[in-house]
């Protein structure tokens, strides 16, 4: 007999988002927002354009800092060139050539989105905001960020630019980093010289009582050219979302409204749903030259899928595409065909299907002579047992 071995395999992954919505009524001119969950996008709106970012530049400000201080406790003096070219734009409270941390310039740059802390985090690292910003668009492209162009630290407009897609690269990426998550995460802190910082979102959401609890974590930007600018998380439901917003009205906290608005609806009308059982049968193949005949595919595991709420998962149907036959051709690994898991005509999903069990198939070329010879041997010891007898008779 000739044993063939297959590898027991099914390889789940998305090939579509299911339903993402694209039209919201929002304020923002471009948004992205991901279920982290699963690190998919599931809201878009111009999401590709290049626009100014403001003060959402601080991200990789802040998360190049970090990547380039060894002691943020570290005790340093502020330095005076951070507050050149400075005017109109918000500041920390910090007094020139005063005695501060590495993290009061971190907590700075991103609670009240201060330009003397972005400033002097880029002159305290690099010894100019020209070398600093040569590591910003260094760092972009490690990143892939490739709709994107810094020209400063602090996020003047200038020749200053991104796209809600790049920034949230961005921002995923930083928020890796546990310190950065961390100060992102905050809503107030107070420095080592006693300046209290508050959290810009807190700032803006005040005088409209907007209910900010959803939001874990923040930055806000803004300047004329790139109106009302917000990159943000939150947790609902044990759903983790990041979301990015640029180009808001600016008369009121719009930026912050749909924010609110986008978590929302999403956590109201989206969850998830069991899309595949486990041991749910799929499809029988054929099995050829086998004393097996027949071979049974089953989804090795649960399926879940973030999905519309309205959407009934007995509709869905499955469909299986590929071999109906299993040969001697069959190898190891080889994958036999696809499951597509469809909604109204949409595929939601769809995975690969490699054969799992060792499967015993018949050589032919074995068989046929192993029957021959055993034919051979009967005839020959039947004629010997004939000749015996004739003999006797003798």
């Amino acid at each position: 007999m000739k044993k063939v071995l297959l590898n027991a395999l099914i390889v789940f992954y998305i090939i579509i988002p299911a339903f993402k919505i694209r039209a919201l009524e929002i304020n923002s001119n471009n948004a992205v927002l991901y279920n982290l969950n699963d690190d998919e996008i599931i809201y878009e709106k111009n999401l590709d354009e290049k626009v100014k970012v403001a003060s959402l530049t601080k991200i990789m400000t802040t998360i190049l800092a970090l990547e380039n201080i060894d002691d943020i406790k570290e005790e340093i003096t502020m330095p005076q060139e951070a507050f050149i070219g400075l005017e109109g734009y918000v500041v920390s409270g910090i007094r020139p050539n005063a005695q501060i941390t590495y993290e009061d310039l971190l907590y700075g740059t991103m609670l009240p989105s201060a330009a003397d802390c972005a400033n002097a985090l880029a002159i305290k690292i690099s010894g100019s905001k020209d070398k600093f910003v040569e590591l910003m668009n260094q760092k972009a492209q490690e990143l892939n960020m490739t709709n994107t162009h810094f020209s400063n630290p602090v996020g003047e407009d200038e020749d200053n630019y991104s796209t809600v897609k790049d920034i949230s690269i961005l921002l995923k990426y930083a928020l890796n980093n546990e310190k950065f998550y961390e100060i992102f995460t905050t809503r107030e802190y107070t420095t080592s010289n006693n300046i209290m910082l508050e959290s810009t979102i807190i700032e803006k959401s005040r005088p409209y009582n907007i209910d900010v609890t959803n939001i874990l974590g923040s930055k806000t930007g803004f300047t004329d050219q790139a109106g009302n600018c917000l990159a943000s998380i939150a947790k609902i439901n044990n759903i983790n979302y990041l979301l990015i917003t640029t180009n808001a009205r600016t008369e009121e906290s719009f930026h912050i409204m749909d924010a609110i608005g986008i978590y929302d609806y999403f956590s109201k009308n989206y969850s998830y749903k069991r899309i595949l059982k486990y041991n749910q049968y799929i499809e029988t193949l054929k099995i050829k030259n086998s004393i097996r005949k027949e071979y049974n595919l089953y989804v090795d595991s649960d399926k879940y899928m973030y999905l519309k709420n309205d959407i009934d998962i007995n509709d869905l149907i499955y469909e299986y595409e590929g071999i109906d036959k299993i040969t001697k051709d069959t190898n190891q690994n080889e994958k036999i065909g696809t499951i597509k898991v469809k909604y109204k005509d949409n595929v939601l999903y769809t995975y690969d299907v490699y054969i799992h069990d060792r499967i015993q198939l018949i050589d032919i070329k074995l068989l046929v002579t192993s029957v021959t010879i055993v034919l051979i041997s009967l005839m020959i010891i039947r004629k010997k047992k004939k000749l015996a007898k004739q003999q006797k008779e003798y």
